[in-house]
């Protein structure tokens, strides 16, 4: 099986996202744009130290659907890294990093991190939920120096 984790062992857990990773995402979901762009995120606990994307069905500029090989792949590099998976950061291209009723509906990894990186304006904004009580609860986190 693959190994999921779970960032928010308690209420409180604040999430760190690695520097060079948070630098690729950035990096990646530029390149991307105008469409969506979606990476897993691995790591241990509350800290996350690795990313792979994933491929899409088909390139979209208002949502994304995973490509299930992509996906297997990246759940297979994440086991052989002997990380967990942690969460799943996708962008925003025109809208503010704020879920949707899409991003709602198609989220099934509650103990998951749920992160949002909205290039709608001048400057990136990235933000992290928490699916909880039946809906997605804003939570805090840290970019790390590289660990």
């Amino acid at each position: 099986m693959f190994p999921l984790g779970h960032p928010f062992a308690n209420k409180n857990t604040k999430l760190f996202l690695a520097g060079k990773v948070a630098k690729r995402l950035l990096t990646e979901a530029q390149e991307a744009f105008p469409y969506e762009y979606s990476a897993l995120l691995a790591g241990r606990g509350a800290d996350i130290t690795m990313h792979i994307p994933l491929r899409p069905i088909e390139p979209a500029t208002h949502f994304y659907q995973w490509d299930g090989d992509s996906l297997v792949r990246a759940l297979r590099e994440i086991s052989r890294a002997d990380l967990e998976w942690l969460g799943v950061l996708h962008t925003h291209p025109h809208s503010p990093p704020v879920p949707s009723q899409a991003d709602a509906a198609g989220w099934h990894y509650a103990q998951l991190s749920y992160w949002i990186l909205s290039l709608q304006g001048i400057q990136p904004e990235l933000r992290v939920y928490q699916w909880a009580e039946g809906a997605f609860q804003e939570r805090s986190y840290l970019i790390t120096g590289d660990r």
